[in-house]
């Protein structure tokens, strides 16, 4: 009798282990990963959320390499599990989420201190991550234009310049930011930050975008009170940056007190 209870009890084990191997993906070709285009959260096929704010995804083999609010990550497809190398993003325009409120639907979860605690073929597939332009991605030296949302991410400071990026432009060493709240001019050689910023540029408004600028940068923050004070290349590209932008979507002008479209018609001693 206790033979039988003892063949019955592992039988039962044996069950359930088949059924939670089949749970967690035991081929990963059954199991997808998703994106929302709203809410931006990746998750996998069970519903299982990865990243709660989703900035650069993509695919080799069964792994999903992402950068996410939460840091950069390896989510393996085959059984579940994610490794997770956390980054606390600063700057106004974030609040990053807390990974254990929500990543409860994955198997495992570990956690790594640096990029060097994965393997050298998995950073150059998170290098080539970075390097990808799908969906309008840019890398720019340390600065990172997601292709999910409209924000430009200082890497190297893991800091949130701005969530308002409307059109970026790179000529040589300088990077031109057409933002919705104005425009910003970075130097990647030497990482200073010129901004100019007037709610009638986009009809948006600054959003506190100098401020938090100035009290993250510094001196390597220059505010520029006229757009006559800017080099005159500079206000050529941005300029027209800002012209293509709204010609392309006309929506963006409708019942907001913009300046003109055309350079010339402005007077910059006035700004």
């Amino acid at each position: 009798m206790n033979i039988k209870r003892i063949g019955l009890f592992v039988l039962a084990l044996i069950i359930m282990g088949i059924s939670y191997w089949l749970a967690v993906g035991a081929n990963y070709d059954s199991k997808t990963v998703r994106i929302d285009p709203e809410a931006h959260t990746l998750v996998n096929s069970s519903d299982a959320i990865i990243s709660k704010r989703i900035l650069a995804m993509k695919t080799s083999g069964s792994q999903v390499y992402f950068l996410g609010y939460e840091g950069l990550g390896i989510y393996n497809l085959s059984d579940n599990t994610l490794r997770l190398m956390p980054i606390t993003f600063r700057g106004q325009h974030i609040e990053p989420p807390k990974s254990g409120d929500y990543q409860r639907g994955l198997r495992n979860i570990t956690k790594v201190k640096a990029l060097s605690d994965f393997s050298n073929d998995e950073q150059d597939e998170f290098k080539s991550l970075l390097d990808s332009t799908d969906g309008g991605a840019h890398y720019y030296g340390d600065f990172y234009h997601s292709g999910y949302e409209s924000s430009l991410i200082d890497l190297k400071d893991q800091y949130f310049i701005t969530n308002t990026v409307r059109a970026l432009k790179r000529v040589n060493h300088t990077l031109y930011v057409y933002d919705g709240s104005g425009f910003i001019i970075i130097d990647l050689d030497n990482r200073r930050i010129q901004g100019f910023f007037n709610n009638r540029i986009s009809g948006e408004g600054s959003k506190g975008v100098p401020d938090s600028l100035r009290g993250h940068y510094g001196s390597d923050f220059i505010m520029i009170y006229a757009l006559s004070k800017l080099d005159p290349k500079d206000l050529d590209i941005l300029w027209s940056m800002r012209k293509q932008y709204l010609e392309k979507s006309p929506q963006a002008m409708e019942e907001k007190d913009l300046f003109p479209l055309n350079l010339d018609e402005m007077n910059l001693n006035e700004l």
